[in-house]
């Protein structure tokens, strides 16, 4: 018995020393038999352990997976993507394997390594997948491409088609979860990120039709006839005319009521006749006929509105104007019920220094406008009443603000007339309902402007057929509207009669100038083929640019209305010359 004890004593003291002997017989180096997943690492200082490992994992954490997508490649680092590998650890859980805990503890570890045949182990890997997301959303970036529609294009009066295009789109999440499967390898890995395709909601055949009607539509110019005139709208101007609408997925052109009816409104300024209504004069308080009424025509617009309609739908391209008659309505009988009682409104400008084809133009205007009588909700349009500027109706050349220059042009100078309307207009507190500022700042409009000063901010430009001064008789009753130029004192003045409405006055602020900007230094030299060559004359001088703003608050009865705001822009105005070629 005391033998076997004996014995059992010297096998637990061989076995208790083992982890001395190792410790003694390997000093620092490791244990055999231990890796780091797959890398043998036995009988190694620490120092090479963690240099095997680096050189081990250098590749992956250089470029651990490459991402691949229609054709190109991208290798982003470990540290891009978020991924740390902890190698410090790892080599410190080799270096002390079998050498760290109680001696219970060591002898455990290596019978464990001896039992197995080996130990590997795993070093600790983090991932940050925001990190991660946002590397695979940048490279979706350069891959995402939202679907196209087909749709038509009406540029330059033409009908273009522009194919359906498929969209793509890299699927970001499907891509991630490869991704974390490529990371966990540990291995440099290459993977092919995720993608669908996008189906366009509006293809091709969808618009089929809409093409066939818009180019039936814009085959050839059209053509709007009344009294042996022709009115030819190109096809760039039909094109202007046509909207496209979405009807569930499928496209349609069709022609645009409120643009058929804005074009007949420009359309009927060229061919309606002025007021038939007798001119009537406002003299010591009593009304009198000063010249009889006639009849005339106006364009039936909601009839013109469908009829163009009607034939650029059929595939047509001209109409017949339809016309109605119009008959004066007032006689000398019913002056008196017309309820015209009083000034209910006047404007005023200045054309001192203005040359001789100005003052011409200004009468034939003013004349224009002289007695015209303008019904209850009736919308008086300048443009109408004026008619048409030529030499038959009193007008002679001038020079007018068309477009970006002063040029020579029929009725040049009869803006002093739509100004001083528009004057009227605005202290009778009517609704103005189009009116257009000059281009840019001409210093004659400037007196008068208000009652007690001079400014900028209350002129109106009128050009027939594409700007005109309108307003509303909102009174309740009949409006006269007299007009008077004084040449001695070089003033125009338009008057309104009526009746105020009970209660209603009218309020302006001063004008707030802003934004002034200087004029360009560099003139303008504009050849004119009609002038001598040599001839050098100069149309317009530099003014500063500014925008303008005036409010016109109207009261019924003590209670104010929100005010109304009228801007203008003016532009800064260079000097500019005409040069003659001729």
């Amino acid at each position: 018995m005391l033998r076997w004890l004996t014995w059992l004593g010297v096998i637990v003291c061989l076995i208790l020393a083992l982890p001395f002997a190792l410790d003694r017989l390997l000093a620092d180096q490791t244990l055999p038999g231990l890796s780091v997943r797959g890398t043998e690492l036995t009988a190694m200082q620490p120092g090479d352990v963690q240099q095997v490992l680096e050189r081990r994992y250098a590749a992956f954490l250089a470029a651990p997976v490459t991402i691949v997508l229609d054709g190109r490649r991208w290798s982003p680092t470990a540290e891009q993507l978020g991924i740390t590998i902890d190698l410090v650890g790892a080599t410190d859980a080799v270096v002390r394997y079998g050498r760290s805990g109680t001696i219970i503890d060591r002898m455990l570890q290596i019978a464990r390594l001896y039992q197995r045949g080996g130990i590997d182990v795993a070093p600790r890997v983090t991932f940050d997948a925001v990190r991660a997301q946002a590397v695979l959303d940048e490279i979706a970036t350069t891959y995402d491409r939202v679907p196209r529609d087909a749709s038509l294009s009406l540029a330059a009066g033409r009908a273009i088609a522009v194919p359906a295009e498929s969209g793509r789109q890299a699927l970001v999440d499907e891509t991630l979860g490869l991704l974390v499967d490529a990371i966990m390898t540990l291995e440099p890995q290459t993977i092919e990120m995720r993608t669908r395709r996008i189906a366009p909601t509006t293809g091709d055949a969808a618009i089929a039709p809409a093409v066939a009607a818009a180019s039936a539509m814009l085959a050839e110019p059209f053509v709007v006839s009344h009294a042996g005139r022709q009115f030819i709208w190109e096809r760039d101007r039909v094109a202007e005319l046509i909207t496209l609408r979405d009807d569930g997925g499928a496209l349609s052109a069709v022609p645009d009521a409120d643009r058929l009816a804005r074009a007949v409104t420009k359309l009927a300024q060229l061919v309606d006749s002025p007021s038939s209504e007798p001119r009537v004069a406002y003299r010591d308080g009593q009304l009198q006929i000063v010249e009889p009424g006639v009849e005339g025509q106006r364009v039936d617009q909601p009839a013109a509105v469908a009829a163009l309609d009607t034939a650029l739908r059929a595939g047509q391209h001209t109409i017949e104007l339809p016309m109605v008659t119009v008959v004066p309505r007032i006689t000398a009988q019913g002056l008196d019920a017309l309820g015209i009682t009083e000034l209910i409104g006047a404007g005023q400008s200045s054309f001192a220094g203005s040359a001789p084809y100005r003052l011409t133009n200004i009468e034939a205007g003013a004349a224009r406008m002289n007695g015209v009588l303008i019904a209850p909700d009736e919308e008086f349009s300048f443009n109408t009443q004026l008619g048409p500027v030529d030499e038959e109706h009193g007008f002679v050349q001038g020079y007018a603000v068309i477009g970006d220059r002063t040029q020579l042009e029929w009725g040049g100078g009869v803006c002093q007339v739509s100004t001083t309307v528009f004057r009227g207009a605005f202290w009778a507190g009517v609704p103005i309902t189009e009116r257009h500022a000059h281009p840019f700042h001409i210093g004659w409009y400037d007196a008068f402007s208000f009652p007690d000063a001079d400014g900028p901010g209350m002129d109106a430009t009128i050009f027939t057929g594409v700007l005109d001064l309108r307003f509303r008789n909102d009174t309740g009753n009949w409006i006269l509207m007299e007009t008077e130029v004084d040449l001695d004192a070089a003033v125009l003045t338009v008057r309104l009669y009526g009746t105020m409405p009970d209660g209603r006055s009218i309020r302006v602020s001063e004008p707030t100038i802003e934004n002034i900007v200087a004029p360009p230094t560099t003139p303008v030299y504009v050849d004119d083929p009609e002038l001598p060559s040599g001839t050098v004359k100069q149309t317009d001088r530099a003014r500063n640019g500014m925008d303008v703003t005036v409010y016109r608050t109207i009261s019924d009865d003590g209670v104010e209305r929100v005010p109304e705001v009228y801007q203008t822009h003016f532009r800064p105005w260079p000097d500019v010359f005409v040069r003659g070629t001729g």
